[in-house]
């Protein structure tokens, strides 16, 4: 269990993880590079003999799917270029690695109900040939009530109902593999936990490897929804073959930003853990200035946007479109500064990448994050929801962090996170 492992250095959990044949549930915090080390276990698990088709890998958004294939692929390239032996049996795998099941739950749930169809459809003509009509009735009137019934709930049941199909999935996925654990609701919990057990409810061995950060739960409307993370690792701490590891050096920020976020959210979030900034020296130079600041606006906020964007890139025009994200908080507000911004250069697919409601940069990052409206009412987003949203929205930042206040103050408080006490954003040419 963790508390046993609780001295362990973030070097040693890692190499755990990496190799330890066990279940496994990872708290981890933003830019502690879970991708990377969930991608390198699976790499671990296929020199090892595992086969392609034995891997569910349940990604949350359709862009973390593709970014999962790179990563395997490059591991796998990588492992070739050193392990000349094995090149040849490794190159058929990056072949197959597009055909893995790495998917979304709702790509999930959609391919259980059409297998299920099948599978029922095999064993129906298997049978003597002879099927009972009232049988076949009532098995679509079922059908047709269980149309209403949301998708991951119908398949979780469907689950439960087909006992022998369940058995097939658990013998075709033996390595399970869960993302962004915090936003999956309780049926969806239910269905890898179907699968993960064998026919007496007992995790099966290394089977499951779970990961996930409570902070930025930002798609559970209800608090009993929030708790559905909470529930699952304290279900996962009864079991005596599944390991609970936190995960905490950020090594996508510097220690200025680390050091604010820690000192905000510590105030905010009930039994924060501070993250450790573990961002590489050499990595600030990839951006030409550093830190937290405020950018008072005294005019619309839509041209202090653009005169800001102006400002920073006069000041280090070797910025490229990549090192900003600017974040707000509605989609009226994205589509007022994409259209602010829109003739300093970027093109327009550019501005569908850089200008997002906050809520969609989860997975993202950049040099360079502006908040736009900051300043906002306190009592208005003080919900744990909205805690969450401002934690994901400030943890997209490598190296600078600007609060643009004075203009719509919606989120980002005075009193929560205290902006006006941060310097005022001031440039100096090829400052490093």
């Amino acid at each position: 269990m963790e508390k046993k492992r609780r001295f362990w250095t973030e070097r040693r959990k890692r190499e755990y993880i990496r190799n330890v044949e066990d279940n496994l549930f990872i708290i981890a915090g933003p830019g502690t590079g879970k991708t990377t080390l969930l991608s390198r276990r699976i790499l671990n698990q296929i020199m090892g003999g595992e086969r392609l088709s034995h891997f569910l890998l349940i990604a949350f958004t359709e862009e973390a799917v593709q970014e999962f294939k790179q990563k395997i692929k490059k591991h796998l390239y990588r492992e070739m270029a050193i392990n000349k032996e094995a090149a040849h049996k490794l190159k058929k795998k990056i072949h197959g690695i597009d055909g893995m099941h790495i998917m979304t739950f709702h790509d999930f749930c959609l391919w259980i109900l059409e297998k299920e169809k099948s599978f029922r459809n095999e064993s129906v003509h298997k049978d003597s040939g002879n099927i009972d009509i009232e049988q076949n009735t009532e098995n679509q009137a079922s059908c047709r009530e269980e149309e209403n019934i949301p998708l991951e709930e119908r398949c979780y049941r469907l689950l439960q109902k087909n006992k022998a199909f369940l058995q097939v999935l658990r013998r075709d996925f033996s390595k399970i593999y869960a993302d962004e654990l915090q936003d999956l609701n309780q049926s969806q919990l239910n269905i890898l936990l179907s699968l993960a057990t064998d026919k007496k409810g007992k995790m099966r061995h290394n089977c499951l490897f779970m990961v996930g950060d409570p902070r930025q739960t930002i798609y559970q409307e209800e608090e009993k929804e929030r708790q559905v993370f909470y529930n699952m690792k304290r279900e996962m701490e009864k079991k005596r073959n599944v390991q609970i590891l936190y995960l905490n050096e950020n090594y996508r920020a510097n220690k200025m930003l680390v050091d604010w976020i820690n000192d905000a959210f510590r105030r905010r979030m009930h039994s924060y853990r501070d993250m450790e900034a573990s961002q590489r020296p050499e990595f600030l130079k990839h951006c030409p200035f550093h830190g937290v600041f405020q950018k008072k606006l005294s005019g619309a906020e839509g041209e202090g946007l653009r005169s800001l964007f102006l400002e920073i890139l006069g000041s280090y025009p070797d910025l490229k479109e990549r090192d900003f994200l600017v974040l707000c908080n509605s989609k009226e507000k994205q589509n007022y500064f994409k259209n602010s911004i829109k003739d300093i250069g970027f093109t327009p697919q550019a501005l569908d990448h850089i200008v997002l409601e906050a809520h969609l940069s989860k997975g993202l990052n950049a040099n360079i994050v502006i908040i736009s409206s900051a300043g906002g009412n306190p009592s208005a987003r003080s919900d744990n929801r909205n805690i969450c949203l401002d934690y994901v929205a400030v943890t997209r930042a490598k190296h600078v962090l600007i609060f643009l206040t004075g203009g719509d103050e919606e989120w980002f408080s005075d009193k929560n996170y205290g902006i006006s006490e941060l310097p005022d954003l001031q440039l100096l040419p090829n400052e490093q």
